[in-house]
């Protein structure tokens, strides 16, 4: 299926965001020049692409091409049955806009409306998950009065529903006529998927791309860029495996974990890798299901992976990987190749590092390396992981308190996992760690809790192309594909990188190479025919460029011994004694500073 959007004379700000937007979901599009005529109908006829299912319509853009005349009952039955999809949307508060929207709606929506006044919340209806996907049964505030109107409806009509309202009027509707289905937004803007955006609230922007994205998305169907599932993770940073670490106690959790059904991964400092305890790490092993360990840095002192040294960051890498393979030696337990940066402070050598070493990916709170503030824009934020930095994916985490229930929408509609980020303080309310698994698994109840490397390696896109094959966009190094139909399925995987040709060697199927491999500028591109039932782990092999450093030197590495033994004390005594533990962190900055 493809998009049209018809202009005159040049295509009006609005509709070049809805095409960017279309392409961003991966779907085709097609503009057509509206010429001077007087049957329109008849025009349109002869100038649609046949191949064109789904329609943009402007009033603006029709007002200016029917020179501002009603439009005709003949276009309009045209309309509703040469498309099975129509997208209204440019609304304003107009005579001539309220007219398009009854006339297309056959009478259900008799015309455009202003909000009643500022403080407005969005609802979206219980019913909806088949256009709104996550966000459906959602509510929250406050609606943007600055584009934002809503519908006056005739009367209840089941033809009629009501996807996002705003204080119960329509906002959002959707009108089922024959064989066609007409989604009306009542919004006057599109947003730009350009547009810097960094952390403002979901709200400031929601009305102006997330209605635009559902319409789209489900006039396109699966020809369009979906999730292939959902996934989450409560990462707790820093504990040692014992028995407890401040207020962390591991037999609770694990109990949390397994009555919540949640998983917890553990972010583990390398530095530590001798100093487990035999009966918390057969818990892991145990609880497996619940229970993971990552990488979380090698010494974890300050800013340690935001260095700019290459050099230095290969030798700490390299350190912090011998140790891990030390400690699975001796533990059982694997440590999944995920970094989550120390004080959420990284570099984009970091990021070149790791990907050198063959890292799955980074997660992060923090969405930009230390010193280089970076506010991100829409469209890296409604997609599973950003890549500006080195072309290494950072998936990015938030705490508990920041998590809300139409972020967890968000995330899960256009693919990012829900990666919470705490420490062992909040265990002083255990009980946080429940509810928030509650909240994130009724917004998704078929959501996969599991460890960093599964959560990774799951969070692709994918998208049916018209001759059938599948299309997988990836973002970390490893991921996986699964085929859950009854027929052979071709899957086209690409990884874009845009250090692709210097850096990409290989790609593994199974461990082993693929002989088949396209690696251009763009990244890399490989083909793989699944069976039914079958699943494949494929994985990006990037070129290793080791230092010639043995160590990092007597003297960093007293200074990180002393460093986590205060750390330690801190979190294990003084955390529990408040006016401690400010005097401390006083001690520690003097002795330790940035």
């Amino acid at each position: 299926m493809r998009v049209l959007v018809p202009y005159i004379d040049e295509l009006k700000g609005l509709d070049a965001r809805v095409v960017r937007l279309a392409d961003f979901l991966g779907m085709d599009c097609a503009t057509v020049a509206l010429a001077d005529v007087t049957e329109h109908a008849r025009f349109l006829q002869t100038a649609v692409p046949e191949d064109c299912t789904c329609l943009v319509v402007n009033p603006g853009v029709l007002k200016e091409w029917l020179g501002g005349q009603d439009i005709s009952a003949e276009l309009v039955a045209y309309l509703l049955s040469r498309f099975s999809h129509l997208l209204v949307c440019g609304v304003r508060v107009d005579a001539y806009d309220s007219a398009i929207v009854a006339a297309l709606s056959q009478g259900r929506l008799r015309s455009v409306e202003s909000l009643a006044g500022k403080g407005s919340s969005y609802e979206i209806s219980s019913d909806s998950r088949s256009i709104c996907g996550t966000f459906s049964g959602l509510s929250f505030a406050p609606a943007n009065s600055d584009n934002d109107h809503v519908f006056r409806i005739s009367e209840n009509d089941p033809a009629m529903q009501t996807l996002i309202s705003i204080d119960g009027r329509p906002f959002m509707a959707s009108v089922k006529h024959q064989e066609a289905t007409i989604v009306f937004i009542a919004g006057e803007d599109v947003a730009d998927l350009n547009d810097e955006v960094g952390e403002a609230p979901l709200a400031d922007y929601f009305s102006r791309l997330v209605p635009h994205a559902m319409a789209l998305r489900f006039a396109a169907g699966d020809a369009c860029w979906r999730p292939a599932e959902s996934h989450a993770s409560i990462i707790i940073d820093d504990p040692l495996l014992r028995k407890k670490y401040g207020f962390l106690n591991f037999e609770t959790l694990a109990c949390l974990a397994e009555q919540h059904k949640f998983h917890a991964a553990i972010a583990f400092i390398p530095h530590n890798f001798r100093r487990n305890s035999p009966h918390t790490t057969r818990m892991f092993q145990e609880h497996a299901r619940q229970l993971s360990i990552c990488f979380h840095g090698n010494d974890h002192t300050e800013a340690e992976f935001a260095s700019a040294d290459s050099t230095f960051l290969d030798t700490s890498l390299r350190v912090a990987e011998e140790r891990m393979n030390a400690h699975r030696r001796n533990t059982g337990l694997k440590c999944d190749r995920v970094m989550v940066f120390p004080q959420g402070n990284f570099s984009v050598e970091a990021m070149s590092v790791l990907k050198a070493h063959n890292f799955i990916a980074a997660i992060n709170t923090v969405p930009h390396p230390q010193g280089q503030p970076a506010r991100l824009t829409l469209g890296e934020l409604a997609q599973p992981a950003v890549v500006r930095y080195a072309g290494f994916p950072l998936f990015l985490r938030k705490s508990i308190q920041e998590t809300t229930s139409y972020d967890i929408a968000f995330n899960l509609f256009f693919g990012r996992p829900v990666l919470i980020g705490e420490h062992h303080g909040i265990f002083q309310t255990p009980e946080s760690l429940g509810e928030i698994a509650a909240k994130i698994t009724a917004v998704a109840p078929d959501i996969h809790w599991s460890n960093l490397e599964t959560v990774a390696a799951g969070s692709i896109l994918t998208r049916r192309g018209p001759d059938g094959t599948y299309h997988v966009r990836a973002y970390a190094n490893t991921i996986r594909i699964a085929n859950g139909s009854d027929a052979t399925t071709n899957c086209s995987i690409q990884w874009s990188d845009a250090c692709a040709e210097a850096s990409i060697v290989d790609v593994l199927m199974a461990g082993k190479p693929r002989s088949e491999v396209e690696i251009s500028a763009a990244g890399a591109r490989v083909s793989v025919e699944l069976t039914p039932g079958n699943s494949q782990t494929l994985t990006l092999v990037h070129r290793m460029c080791r230092s010639t450093e043995r160590g990092l030197g007597l003297r960093w590495n007293t200074h990180a011994f002393l460093r986590r033994r205060l750390s330690e004390f801190r979190d294990n005594y003084l955390s529990k004694n408040p006016q401690l533990l400010t005097a401390a962190k006083a001690v520690q900055r003097r002795l330790f500073p940035a």
